[in-house]
């Protein structure tokens, strides 16, 4: 018996069941995207949209939408679809079910990149500095990798300490230098809320190949990650090689992230929260699992900047508080449930 076999024996009408639920969710998104392009400070009817889109005319209707607009139609659903897939495979490697990519310290790695490039380096430029973001987040997670390994084995426990631990550590180098450089502090604020405006389009273009080589990973581990839900020798008696594919999944985990945060800055609790939306919807395999993830954090991250754009109106509020916001919210549901 092999860890292929446990994702083999799905039968046909449960697969069938699943098709609705993938067909709701890309019809979600699709309006959720829609709602991205029409509503806000200003709302425009589908015909401008059209218009704008497709025969753009220099008029401020249509340098909006097509440049304002969608740019952040664009970048909110594949943040959002990283950061849910990254949620699904922290979780199932930490074998924790409040476990998130923040957990493992990917965004305040991330963070603290941003910071250190811009204050010490004097990096100004949204690329620059989204670049900076990414190259933070996966330095983060190969120094987190490290550490556990060196600690005496990749255990789930010491992934999540080591985490935790630099996660702490980089918050405080964050404030520590935004403290003695106030001007810093007002220029980088409001990219570490997490926000999905004011991005290029070329923001898109850079994150889509990086994201689409994390969710090939991640699918083609779906088999051995169903065996890892269980216990690491139980997977190694179904024959996977449990640190290859620990690793493997941890890399995943670093380009999902670190795509995500170059795009958008550090978005909370997408990677909490959306996993538990998944698994309700189609159970606990793995290749059912991530794409369900994908599709939901695509319309969560959407539909939360969308809201952004209310919640203060006529000022826009980071997206990062709105997902913090319900994040919180979530987890203190999760931890109520454990102790009860």
């Amino acid at each position: 018996m092999t860890a292929l076999s446990l994702s083999a024996g799905t039968a046909q009408p449960a697969r069938l069941t699943r098709l609705p639920v993938y067909a709701a969710l890309c019809v979600a998104l699709a309006l959720a995207m829609l709602a991205s392009l029409t509503l806000g400070y200003k709302l425009y009817s589908l015909p401008q949209v059209w218009a704008a889109l497709t025969a753009p005319d220099g008029s401020e209707t249509a340098t909006v939408i097509a440049g304002l607009r969608l740019p952040r139609a664009l970048i909110a659903p594949l943040c959002g679809a990283a950061l849910g897939m990254a949620g699904v495979l922290v979780q199932t490697l930490s074998r924790n079910r409040i476990a998130s990519p923040d957990t493992l310290g990917l965004n305040a790695g991330a963070s603290m990149a941003v910071v250190v490039a811009s204050a010490v380096f004097g990096v100004q430029s949204l690329t620059g500095l989204s670049m900076a973001a990414a190259t933070g987040a996966l330095l983060t997670s190969v120094l987190v990798f490290g550490v556990a390994a060196g600690a005496g084995g990749l255990s789930p426990l010491k992934i999540v300490l080591v985490g935790v631990t630099f996660a702490s550590l980089a918050h405080a180098v964050v404030e520590i230098i935004l403290t003695s450089n106030e001007a810093q502090l007002q220029q980088l604020l409001f990219w570490l809320s997490g926000a999905f405006v004011d991005r290029p389009i070329a923001l898109f273009y850079n994150g889509l190949p990086v994201v689409a080589v994390g969710a090939v990973i991640a699918l083609m581990l779906a088999p051995a990650l169903d065996a890892l839900q269980a216990d690491d020798s139980t997977a190694a008696g179904l024959g996977v090689p449990v640190i290859a594919i620990r690793g493997l999944a941890f890399l995943a985990v670093s380009l999902l992230t670190g795509a995500a945060v170059s795009m958008a800055g550090p978005v909370a609790f997408v990677g909490l929260v959306v996993p538990h939306v998944a698994r309700r919807l189609v159970g606990l395999r793995h290749r059912h699992q991530l794409p369900a993830a994908a599709l939901a954090g695509a319309v969560y991250a959407t539909i939360a900047d969308v809201a952004a754009r209310f919640v203060i109106y006529p000022v826009e509020a980071p997206v990062g508080a709105i997902t913090a916001v319900v994040g919180a919210i979530a987890l203190l549901l999760l931890l109520m449930r454990r102790l009860a």
